[in-house]
């Protein structure tokens, strides 16, 4: 290498250091602005201390057990993929009225599954619940408000859902 290149190779390492120096330190002065903003890639991340709604809707599954016990179903039972992606599928899907269907599927996909935990459930609802987010995360799952969706009685016998999806097939075709 000759001594100029040299030269040039030293002021583009310095300039580049120089550039990734300041893009790690400009966001610091987003903490002495009285609006901060927040702007990907460099950012003060205010996603994470900015004030948030109280309460929040989530359409989502309850199984009930024979004594009208409720509980909080996976959402598995409605999709594969990411809780958000099938969360929000489940409340696009509801709320253009085919929760009755989003709910057979679940109730057949918990029958199917067979797990010791949800042995014991016999009906499937899709709702959603309004929740208080403080309380909810204490420990107080009950929603201030429901609305539901779809019902659906969980079949573990094959021909029994042969049967419920017989008449489903029917109640389209007419």
């Amino acid at each position: 290498m000759t001594l100029k290149t040299e030269e040039q190779a030293k002021l583009a390492a310095l300039a580049a250091s120089a550039a990734l120096i300041t893009a790690v330190i400009m966001p610091v002065r987003q903490h002495f602005s009285e609006q901060p903003r927040d702007g990907f890639p460099l950012s003060c991340y205010p996603m994470f201390s900015a004030k948030r709604k109280q309460h929040g809707r989530v359409t989502h599954l309850i199984g009930y057990d024979a004594e009208g016990t409720r509980r909080i179903l996976h959402y598995s039972y409605l999709g594969a993929g990411g809780m958000n992606q099938v969360r929000r599928q489940v409340r696009r899907l509801a709320m253009a009225g085919r929760g009755e269907e989003l709910a057979v599927k679940a109730a057949d996909a918990l029958a199917d599954r067979n797990r010791k935990a949800e042995a014991a459930v016999v009906r499937v609802e899709v709702v959603t619940g309004r929740y208080n987010y403080e309380q909810f995360f204490a420990g107080n799952r009950a929603p201030k408000s429901e609305i539901v969706h779809g019902s659906a009685v969980v079949l573990r016998d094959p021909d029994a859902r042969a049967v419920r999806a017989g008449l489903a097939e029917v109640a389209v075709a007419a």
